[in-house]
This record gives C-alpha cells, sequence and structure tokens, in this order.
C-alpha cells in the first residue's frame, strides 16, 4: 500500500469517528429544537437529515482534497500523523463553518418562526 492511501485511510478513519460524535452530540438537542419551533416532524426529520448530509459531504471532500503528496515511499511514522494532522485541519476549518452557518440558519428559522 502506498504511503498516500495509509494516509487518506487514517484521515477518513480519523474523520468518520469525528462526524458520528459530532452527530451524536448534536442531534437530540437539534431535534428538540426543531420540533418545538417547526411543529412539524417532517420538517424536523429534513433538517436533520440536511444536517448531517452536509456535515458529511464537507467533511469527506476535505479528506479527499487533502492528497497527502508529500510522503515519500521510505516515509517516517511521524510525517504519517503530520501529512493526517494537516489534512484534518482542513476538515475542522469546514466543519466550522458549516456549523456556523447551521446555527445562523437555525437562528432566523427560530426567530421567523417563533414570533407567529
Amino acid at each position: 500500500m502506498s504511503p498516500q492511501t495509509i494516509a487518506f485511510l487514517a484521515s477518513l478513519i480519523v474523520v468518520t469517528g469525528l462526524l458520528v460524535t459530532v452527530d451524536r452530540l448534536l442531534r437530540p438537542s437539534l431535534r428538540e429544537l426543531l420540533g418545538s419551533v417547526t411543529g412539524l416532524p417532517a420538517a424536523t426529520e429534513f433538517y436533520l437529515r440536511a444536517f448531517a448530509l452536509v456535515i458529511i459531504f464537507v467533511a469527506v471532500a476535505a479528506v479527499i482534497g487533502a492528497g497527502h503528496t508529500d510522503l515519500k515511499a521510505d516515509a517516517r511514522f511521524m510525517e504519517y500523523v503530520w501529512s493526517v494532522a494537516s489534512g484534518l485541519q482542513e476538515v475542522f476549518q469546514n466543519l466550522l463553518i458549516v456549523l456556523l452557518v447551521y446555527v445562523g440558519f437555525m437562528t432566523v428559522l427560530l426567530a421567523a418562526l417563533r414570533r407567529r
């Protein structure tokens, strides 16, 4: 297996764990918030699924775009670690942007629907 493939798979495994953690931490409170704001179970499921799809696509796109082209065939362990960490930096940055946009969207939705 090439060094780039090993770094890519390691990044993908770490990102998958990160996505599961973020989803499990946010889903219960987000479900309650959406349920109380919209009052429609279908809308709650739609926004929860849209949230999950967006964070999955953003994280996987960042991992695929990372490249890991700086690794040589005789790379040492710490070179793998730094390559994976470099790829994870972009994942965290993109997830932060998505979460901020989603929170902003939910705030506007909450403010608009609470008035009614």
